[in-house]
């Protein structure tokens, strides 16, 4: 799974204790630098009021709770279930009891019972350590409701698909998508966008979706559009297209089936 760090890097981490032990590391790193290695590092970001619930000797380390962090905010309400889906090294981290300190410390909250929103606290945090964290979504108001959780199960699906890069959370006025689904093939230095519409059967539903169909036609016209996507690419780094070469399809997932022509998908479950 892609890490949405700016960079790739290997890291050493120095703890700065004695200026004679620091310099000892310098050493070694321009030793290992030359001539067959091109090592960098990157900073380690420790929280001493965290450091209890990392067991480093069953082999977590802070960087996992980073990216608990991370991923809660990015999928807005996860449940305790979700997180060992989205990674089973987090097992070693989130347990009960130990999310439910960091929900008392207030990097968490819990709208409801094992669902969890991670907290403004995290951002500083995902920031020092390297995260992008401007196109992360709001501080969730919601309550972790049924139609919630069902969406972070098909977000937390979207993760595993090849290619993965970022989901975003886009508001048109006109059109407020589910998610926006991110794929970045780095070796062929290609993109793809997918807007997400998870369903569930509602009244008058053939209409509803029919609007969003119409919506969506309207909105690959539109400058809107194009000029929210341009900010995108600035911040994380991707080409920006001409505006005619800019598209992007649409994925319904639930159970309604329709033909909606090119770019229209309808299936069941992203993954």
């Amino acid at each position: 799974m892609w890490e949405p760090y700016k960079s790739f890097k290997s890291f050493i981490h120095i703890r700065l204790k004695a200026n004679t032990r620091i310099r000892a590391c310098l050493k070694i790193l321009r030793f290992i630098r030359h001539p067959y290695m091109n090592i960098e590092y990157k900073k380690v970001i420790k929280v001493d009021e965290l450091a209890h619930l990392v067991p480093t000797k069953a082999g977590a380390t802070f960087s996992q709770l980073w990216q608990v962090f991370y991923y809660t905010r990015m999928l807005k309400y996860v449940s305790y279930r979700h997180y060992g889906l989205i990674k089973k090294s987090f097992n070693k981290i989130c347990t009960y009891r130990k999310l439910e300190e960091l929900c008392h410390l207030g990097y968490l909250h819990s709208p409801q019972h094992e669902v969890y929103t991670a907290s403004n606290k995290v951002l500083p945090i995902l920031k020092e350590a390297g995260y992008v964290t401007e196109l992360l979504p709001d501080e969730p108001k919601g309550k972790g409701n049924v139609n919630e959780i069902h969406n972070s199960d098909e977000f937390v699906n979207a993760l595993k698909l090849p290619h993965f890069h970022s989901l975003l959370y886009p508001n048109f006025g006109y059109l407020i998508p589910d998610a926006l689904l991110v794929l970045q093939d780095i070796e062929n230095k290609k993109y793809k966008l997918t807007f997400l519409e998870i369903e569930a059967k509602k009244p008058d539903w053939n209409n509803y979706i029919e609007k969003k169909r119409s919506n969506y036609l309207q909105l690959a016209h539109d400058m809107t559009f194009y000029n929210y996507w341009t900010k995108i690419c600035s911040v994380l780094n991707l080409n920006v297209p001409d505006q005619k070469a800019l598209k992007f399809s649409v994925c319904f997932i639930g159970t309604i089936k329709k033909d909606f022509g090119k770019g229209f998908t309808f299936v069941e479950h992203i993954w």
